[in-house]
C-alpha cells in the first residue's frame, strides 16, 4: 500500500472513531468506507489532483474528497484537529499506539492522568490499566509491549551502529528464494549519519502470470523473509509491502515492485523529499507526472527502469547519494 494511501485511510478511521465517540450516527461508516476505498487503491491518493476525481471513487463524497486532498496538500485535515480538541485529546502522541484509539486515550488521560507514552508505560508496568471499563490484564501486556515499541520508533539510530546488520539484512533477503534484487533506499541510502527507519525496495524473480498467481508469489516470498533470524516482529503484511522490527528495534519496510518500475521506486522512496518535489516540478512543467511508478506524458510511460533515464528525460545530471540542497 502507498504511505500516503496508509496515513490518510488511518486519519479517516480516526474521524470515524472520535465521531463514534461523539455518538453521531452514520457519518463514521461513511468515513470507514472511504478508509477502505483508499486502502484498496494501487496508485497514490494523492496522485489524483482534483476532488471530482476523487468523488469518482466508491463511498467518496465531496467533503471527504476535500479532506483528503487537503491532506496531500498541507500534511493535515483541520476538521481532524478541530475533533481532537474538542473531546479533549490533548496528546497525540498517545495515538501512536497500536490498539489504542481515540476512546481509550481520553480514557486514560481522565481516568489516571496519561499524558505522554512514558506516562502510558508506567501505569503499565504498575498494573493500573487493568482494571479500567474495557481494559484486561490482556490488554495492558498488549498495550505495554506496542508502548515501548513506539519508543524503538521515535528512536534514530547511529549510522555506524546499525550499518552491518542493514548489510547483512540485505544479504539475507537478497538469498531468499524468489527475490531478484534488493536495495536500501532512504535515509541509509542517502548517508545521513542518523537513521530513523529503513526502507528497501525489491524485485521479484517471477515475471510472467497472471494477477492472481503474481500476488500469490509475492506473498510466498514476504513469508519467507519474514522467518529470518534477523526478524524480531512482523508489524504488517500487504500486498506489496512487508514492515517488521529487526532485532535492535529498526523498523525495516520492504517494498515489492514490478522490474520496470525498479528506477521510479528506488528514487521516490530515496529521496529526500525536497528534491522529489522539485524534480516532480519540473516534470509537470514538461506536461508529465513523475511518481513512484513512472515518469508520465500522459498514461504513457516514458521512462522507470533505472534513475538515471529519468533523470535524463528531464535533462538533469544523475548524482548518488541524493541529499538534495539545490541540485535541481
Amino acid at each position: 500500500m502507498h504511505p500516503n494511501n496508509e496515513k490518510i485511510a488511518a486519519l479517516l478511521r480516526e474521524i470515524a472513531d472520535i465521531l463514534d465517540f461523539q455518538s453521531i450516527a452514520f457519518k463514521p461508516g461513511a468515513y470507514r468506507k472511504a478508509a477502505q476505498t483508499i486502502e484498496d487503491q494501487s496508485a497514490d491518493i494523492c496522485s489524483f489532483a482534483t476532488i471530482k476525481e476523487l468523488q469518482a471513487l466508491p463511498g467518496i463524497g465531496e467533503a471527504i474528497a476535500s479532506k483528503i486532498r487537503e491532506y496531500c496538500e498541507n500534511g493535515s485535515i483541520k476538521f481532524l484537529d478541530e475533533l481532537r480538541s474538542e473531546i479533549g485529546l490533548g496528546s497525540l502522541s498517545l495515538l501512536q499506539v497500536d490498539d489504542l484509539g481515540p476512546k481509550r486515550v481520553v480514557q486514560l488521560q481522565k481516568e489516571l492522568g496519561i499524558k505522554t507514552v512514558d506516562d502510558l508505560i508506567k501505569a503499565a508496568q504498575e498494573g493500573k490499566l487493568r482494571s479500567l471499563p474495557r481494559f484486561s490484564e490482556h490488554m495492558e501486556a498488549k498495550i505495554l509491549e506496542n508502548a515501548l515499541a513506539v519508543g524503538e520508533r521515535s528512536k534514530r539510530f547511529v549510522r555506524g551502529d546499525i550499518e552491518s546488520e542493514v548489510e547483512s539484512l540485505l544479504e539475507s533477503i537478497r538469498g531468499v528464494e524468489g527475490i531478484e534484487r534488493a536495495q536500501a533506499a532512504g535515509s541509509y541510502r542517502r548517508h545521513k549519519e542518523t537513521i530513523g527507519d529503513v526502507d528497501i525496495v525489491a524485485t521479484l524473480s517471477m515475471k510472467t502470470g497472471d494477477a492472481e498467481k503474481k500476488a500469490a508469489f509475492r506473498k510466498s516470498v514476504a513469508e519467507k523473509i519474514s522467518t529470518l533470524p534477523a526478524v524480531r516482529k512482523i508489524v504488517a503484511f500487504g500486498d506489496t509491502k512487508l514492515s517488521f522490527d529487526a532485532q535492535s528495534g529498526l523498523r525495516v519496510d520492504v517494498r515489492f515492485v514490478e522490474d520496470d518500475e525498479w528506477g521510479s521506486a528506488l528514487l521516490y522512496f530515496t529521496g529526500d523529499k525536497e528534491h522529489n518535489i522539485a524534480m516532480r516540478k519540473i516534470a509537470i512543467a514538461k506536461g508529465w507526472k513523475l511518481n513512484e511508478y513512472g515518469l508520465f506524458d500522459g498514461e504513457k510511460n516514458i521512462a522507470s527502469k533505472t534513475e538515471e533515464e529519468i533523470y535524463k528525460k528531464l535533462g538533469l545530471k544523475y548524482v548518488e547519494p541524493r541529499e538534495r540542497r539545490g541540485e535541481v
